[in-house]
């Protein structure tokens, strides 16, 4: 009985207690967590940005809906959005995160819980990995560690993105910390930890944002060089060799994985609006940027772009660590410093030196976004001097040290989750999303047709919930190709990046029944008036007309070849009176069975995209294309079967190169199991290479100039 106890008491003291204030950190982490996001944990139907303006309900529920739903009928992915924008590829949809492993959380929760779940899972996961980063890289006991947590996880920038509903920021950036922990741990011992920074690389650029994705990687390659050049002043030369060879396979690794979104992506991207000259003209003056920097009220407009600062009390404590560790965390402030450099735009010489220098880096909307970067090192400040204030208090109470630590945590989520008040914009989130009178009635009309809303009535969510296709739409990424089509087709003119079909809308813009009916739009509506007299009205629902269009060609139609035996122009077509019946409308396979008496050419009313193929009576065909957008297949007389099926190429190669990469993945991991740790002669991240000590007090003594 002795013995039992004693190995009971053994067992408490040597497995369980040690693990005691790890679960307590995650447990605060979960409470800071929940506190952020009241009262949505505690109350039906509640979520944050439950706005009609919002991400999250204009494009991220249409698209969990329809991943939802396709999984739940077919048990696969659909890999082509037809409701909104005249259809896209969804896999290629950054915003879709297709193929991000959380995002099939969705086919086991109703989706207000998904997204619920999915939320406050990477906050959490975001505070955990500053908590690992700030223990394990940088050293910092539990207390300041886990305050450096808090304050990343609940910086105001990053609520306020939620609170504007871009879940695929909050997605991306939650992994900066882990990235960084990751760079660390494959420099010292890349054998063993290299696939981990692999994999962290492939789930950030798989999260969502490619944005933030991009200034992870600028992140973690600025990491790398810091800590390479540590490893070449202490190690020499071949371990830095080693150390290169890791962070190298490792990027491959990551990029492998993630083949499978990176390649549609780039094949979308090249074929977007995206694709045209974009130039960030986004400016932040240095006095505006530091006041924004302690200024914690919300800027009119878009407040989350303009929220900078994390925090009066996590400054408070980053610039004591400044201010008390200078010669340790130098290289802290002068990355915060050359983030800053970059967040300005084109107010900063820096930016519009490094913008000659990266790749497409000027192309990005909303520059200040790479603060993100910052808010990671200024997070690590703060918990330095978190540590810096307990270590002082030790001095002079020993005992009162742990109670001061527990205040100071509770006094930053304190501080940071009345600072975020209001950002996450909860509300109803039924409110937003039941469809309207108005996106009810003009569905039943449309029946299989699509509807042209001229102001965005019908929000994106209401369509794939109806299932009713519309050929207008919002999307960073929309087919280029259709974007000009329907300008002719809406009567409207744009140049540059467009994210919306309409543009814009005003008295002077009149839709052109016939070439919205080339692409099978059955249905308008518009909030005034409308003059083309094949626009019928039917109708009107929540203050806006309904109009039957008596022009809509169908969902596919033979037309005359033109003059010289080619896809004739826009202005020269034709149709034909041979019928043409629909046998499947799925959202990637269309078939249909006709008769024509004469050459003619069979056009689809769906916009070209790669990946799309024909079959004739079972035999591939070749695809040509009127006006550069409408697919279509030249037939002679005859019967036949037209078969035309998405199947896109760069998603069946990204899923074989992502599968080498899970098996070169788990390989690395087996074997850097078995890897014996040999350790690198520092530990900390902030080890000041010899070389570099000179600089510090130098960088001081300009600072206090």
């Amino acid at each position: 009985m002795n013995r039992e106890r004693a190995a009971r008491r053994r067992f408490w003291r040597m497995s369980l207690l040690p693990r005691l204030p790890i679960g307590g950190q995650l447990a605060a982490l979960i409470v800071v967590a929940t506190a952020l996001l009241l009262p949505a944990p505690f109350i039906p139907n509640q979520l944050p940005a439950a706005r009609p303006d919002s991400d999250l309900t204009i494009s991220h529920w249409s698209t969990a809906i329809l991943i939802q739903r396709t999984f739940a009928q077919e048990h696969r992915l659909p890999l082509w959005n037809p409701y909104f924008g005249g259809g896209q590829p969804l896999a290629a949809d950054p915003l879709a995160a297709l193929f991000y492993p959380p995002t099939h959380l969705v086919h086991f929760l109703s989706l207000r819980d998904y997204y619920l779940v999915l939320i406050m899972g990477h906050l959490v996961f975001a505070g955990l990995g500053m908590l690992l980063l700030a223990s394990r890289a940088v050293g910092l006991p539990r207390l300041p560690a886990l305050v450096a947590a808090v304050s990343y996880m609940a910086t105001p920038r990053l609520i306020s993105h939620l609170g504007a509903g871009h879940v695929t920021i909050v997605q991306t950036v939650a992994w900066y910390p882990w990235l960084a922990l990751a760079c660390w741990a494959t420099v010292r011992e890349p054998r063993r930890w290299g696939a981990l920074l692999g994999i962290c690389l492939a789930l950030t650029f798989l999260a969502g944002h490619p944005q933030m994705a991009y200034y992870g990687l600028l992140m973690t390659a600025g990491l790398g060089v810091w800590l390479l050049a540590k490893r070449w002043q202490l190690e020499g030369q071949r371990a830095l060799l080693v150390s290169v060879a890791g962070l190298a396979a490792a990027g491959v690794l990551g990029v492998l994985l993630a083949a499978v979104h990176l390649l549609p992506l780039m094949e979308f991207t090249a074929r977007s609006t995206r694709q045209l000259s974009v130039s960030s003209a986004d400016s932040h003056p240095l006095p505006s940027f530091l006041h924004a920097l302690i200024d914690q009220r919300p800027l009119p407009g878009l407040p989350w772009e303009g929220m900078i600062t994390p925090g009066l009390a996590v400054l408070a404590l980053a610039l004591l660590a400044a201010v008390i560790h200078w010669r340790k965390v130098w290289p802290l402030v002068l990355g915060i410093v050359l983030v800053a450099g970059l967040a300005l735009g084109n107010a900063s010489s820096f930016y519009l030196l490094v913008v000659r220098v990266l790749p497409d880096f000027d192309r990005f909307r909303g520059l200040a976004r790479i603060w993100f970067v910052a808010l990671v090192l200024i997070a690590l400040l703060a918990g330095l001097g978190t540590e810096s204030l307990l270590h002082r208090v030790r001095r002079v109470a020993f005992h009162g040290t742990i109670a001061a630590g527990f205040l100071t945590v509770l006094a930053i989520a304190l501080s940071l989750v009345v600072t975020d008040m209001g950002h996450t914009r909860v509300g109803d989130v039924r409110v937003v999303t039941t469809p309207s009178e108005l996106a009810r009635t003009a569905a039943q009309l449309a029946g299989s047709g699509r509807i042209y809303d001229v102001q965005e009535n019908i929000p994106q969510a209401s369509a794939v919930q109806l299932q009713a296709r519309l050929a207008d739409g919002w999307n960073p990424l929309l087919i280029e190709s259709y974007v000009s089509y329907m300008q002719h087709a809406g009567g409207y003119a744009s140049s540059g990046y467009q994210l919306h079909i309409p543009s814009y809308d005003s008295p002077s813009v009149e839709p052109d029944a016939r070439l919205l009916g080339l692409m099978h739009v059955s249905v308008v509506v518009s909030r005034r008036p409308l003059t083309d007299s094949r626009l019928v009205q039917v109708g009107k629902a929540n203050g806006t007309l309904i109009y039957k269009n008596t022009a809509d060609a169908g969902p596919a139609y033979l037309v005359r070849p033109g003059p010289d035996g080619h896809p004739p122009l826009l202005a020269q077509i034709q149709r034909l009176d041979d019928r043409v019946r629909a046998v499947t409308q799925a959202p990637d396979q269309q078939t249909f069975t006709f008769s024509t008496r004469t050459v003619a050419y069979f056009v689809l009313a769906t916009p070209a995209f790669p990946g799309w193929t024909a079959n004739l009576d079972g035999h591939p065909t070749a695809i040509q294309q009127i006006a550069g957008v409408l697919p279509a297949i030249k037939v002679g007389p005859g019967t036949y079967t037209m078969s035309y099926i998405y199947a896109p190429s760069s998603v069946r190669l990204g899923t074989m190169l992502s599968v080498v990469g899970l098996l070169v993945a788990l390989a690395w991991l087996i074997a850097g199991r078995r890897f014996k740790p040999g350790y690198a002669k520092t530990d900390e991240i902030l080890a000041v290479p010899a070389a570099l000590r000179k600089i510090a007090p130098k960088l001081k003594g300009r600072s206090s100039m």
